[in-house]
């Protein structure tokens, strides 16, 4: 099976339109753990087992995406990628379900 993509964009207004399940990144949790601590709460399952991030996308490297750097500024990045039934959109500071 072919790997999935995941797309890096900007935030758009017709973002801010949509009404998306907001689950915000906890201090010192990471993007990952974040997307799956969503993807399982809004399903009521456990994904860990069942479909790993890392079939989807690769958790180091959106981890390291959003990594703070003093050089990097993440005000308009958004990774999107489905996972589990969902759109899922990561920014800097939360995680998106559509």
């Amino acid at each position: 099976m072919p790997p999935h993509q995941p797309t890096i964009s900007k935030k758009t207004s017709s973002d801010a339109m949509k009404s998306p399940q907001c689950y915000a990144i906890r201090p010192n949790e990471r993007p990952s753990e974040a997307v799956v601590r969503a993807v399982s709460s809004a399903n009521a399952t456990e994904l860990q087992c069942d479909e790993p991030l890392y079939s989807y996308i690769d958790p180091d490297a959106l981890d390291d995406l959003f990594r703070s750097h003093p050089s990097r500024h993440h005000d308009e990045t958004a990774v999107h990628f489905d996972y589990h039934g969902h759109t899922v959109v990561v920014t800097a500071d939360a995680v998106e379900l559509h």
